[in-house]
């Protein structure tokens, strides 16, 4: 009799709490984010044209420069353009971190070419990608 009684709430942890939960989040949860531009591009900076990672830094130690392969893996397999900044647009608008992610909209975020910002800039360049996809007729 005990064993029927442990069968019961052994099924009931492992198929009812998680199907309820994800009821749950299905009903009351929301999984929504968007971004926007920090700040416009003067005309005076000259202009990017498509969404783009901008890079700077002369000198690069041995971290950054994984870093900065993993940034330009990630570009590349998005179709993303990835540039070192030759027009000084980092100093045009007074940015002192070494990434920017950017289109023709203006800045859409700042980062360092760290762990924390490498991290930071993929997840928002996926957001971005699908924010801009939407008006494409993209859906998800």
């Amino acid at each position: 009799m005990a064993n029927k009684g442990l069968k019961r709430l052994a099924f009931f942890v492992i198929f009812l709490i998680p199907v309820g939960w994800y009821l749950f989040l299905q009903l009351f949860g929301s999984n929504k984010f968007a971004l926007t531009s920090i700040l416009p591009i003067p005309e005076e900076c000259g202009e990017v044209s498509e969404i783009s990672v901008l890079y700077t830094g002369d000198s690069l130690g041995a971290n950054q420069t994984n870093y900065l392969d993993r940034v330009t893996y990630q570009a590349k397999t998005k179709n993303i353009p990835f540039r070192y900044d030759q027009t000084g647009l980092f100093n045009c608008i007074q940015v002192e971190q070494e990434l920017i992610l950017a289109n023709n909209e203006g800045v859409w975020g700042v980062y360092d070419l760290n762990r924390e910002g490498v991290d930071q800039l993929l997840t928002e360049l996926d957001i971005l990608i699908i924010q801009k996809s939407y008006g494409k007729g993209t859906s998800r």
